[in-house]
């Protein structure tokens, strides 16, 4: 019923503002949460990681629940996990809008967002809130990011401001993992984090503090597999519990530009990602080899590309874009 409705209203949607819908539809489906007919993936068999119960590989990427809401509805449609932020130590308004575009003809969304957000305090008694009332069965996430304000050699004091806030607060044992955003493009220098040498003391230091396992989300735009493989090495060192490969990518050379957006900027996600999004899974893998969770995200377009990225070896798989354009049985059809 959900996708009927869906794919009835998709057209007009998709003539409104992007990131105006996102709220609204975000907004509507919350309050009919109540009514939305439960997959109940706590029926599936479970596995465990990062020393937690999942019920289902597929879940949903940092920058969809921006407020740290965890919202019900979506573990209602059959996803396993939500990562929820990012959050920066302080209340954010993220860049000047417009920020975020669709091309439907390639399946894309083109973010400049910019870390949005409520700020660690708000995000996290928000999410709080959420966990006191969920079922144990749904796994929630936690994604940390940089102030854009923040000078990038105190990058580190931002996300132990974090972390000590999280550490604090016995409930913070209910998230099965804590991630931290050095990825993203649209926050000037912060890739500059993915550095080996500046990646392994990041880590270390975030991993002397949190209350839960630390995983690093990547880049797809490093200028060599080489130099990938040398940062992510220096994440195992620095003690990472985990990785996330990959985040947008800046190379909007992968589509037909429109001209209006020549000069827009930001991170290009969607189908066109899907084949780099397996390139640094494969090469994640052969660096891990089942150490440390691995979760593919990055073009995952379709249940299809889904299910091939866990036949290859991932242990989570996150999509956001593909849930947009596909629909809201997109989890129900990988299950």
């Amino acid at each position: 019923m959900l996708q009927k409705a869906y794919k009835l209203t998709k057209p007009l949607l998709f003539r409104l503002n992007p990131e105006r819908v996102h709220g609204a539809v975000d907004l509507l489906m919350r309050m009919a949460s109540p009514f939305i007919r439960d997959a109940q993936i706590y029926n599936r068999d479970s596995f465990v990681l990062f020393d937690r119960k999942f019920y289902s590989r597929v879940g949903v990427a940092a920058g969809f629940d921006k407020f740290a809401h965890a919202p019900e509805y979506l573990y209602k449609l059959g996803f396993g996990f939500v990562e929820s932020g990012s959050l920066t130590p302080k209340p954010q308004k993220g860049n000047p809008r417009p920020r975020l575009v669709r091309i439907p003809k390639n399946e894309v969304l083109i973010n400049k967002m910019g870390f949005n957000n409520p700020g660690i305090i708000q995000g996290w008694k928000n999410l709080r809130k959420r966990l006191t009332q969920m079922n144990p069965a749904y796994q929630t996430a936690l994604s940390l990011g940089k102030g854009k304000e923040t000078p990038l050699e105190k990058a580190a004091d931002d996300y132990v401001f974090c972390l000590d806030i999280l550490r604090g607060d016995i409930m913070s044992e209910h998230l099965s993992y804590i991630a931290i955003n050095v990825s993203s493009p649209n926050t000037p220098h912060l890739r500059l984090l993915q550095n080996a040498k500046a990646i392994r003391t990041l880590v270390e230091k975030c991993v002397s503090v949190s209350p839960r396992p630390i995983v690093v989300k990547f880049s797809p735009d490093f200028t060599s597999l080489k130099l990938y493989k040398e940062s992510l090495d220096a994440a195992l060192e620095g003690g990472a519990g985990g990785v996330i490969v990959t985040n947008t990518t800046t190379n909007h050379s992968l589509i037909p530009l429109p001209e209006r957006l020549q000069n827009f900027g930001g991170g290009l996600s969607g189908k066109p990602l899907a084949s780099i999004g397996r390139m640094y899974l494969k090469e994640t893998l052969k660096t891990t080899r089942g150490k440390i969770p691995v979760i593919s995200s990055g073009g995952v377009f379709s249940p299809e590309e889904a299910r091939r990225r866990i036949e290859m070896g991932a242990d989570l798989v996150q999509v956001y874009t593909g849930f947009i354009f596909y629909g809201p049985t997109f989890a129900k059809d990988v299950n």
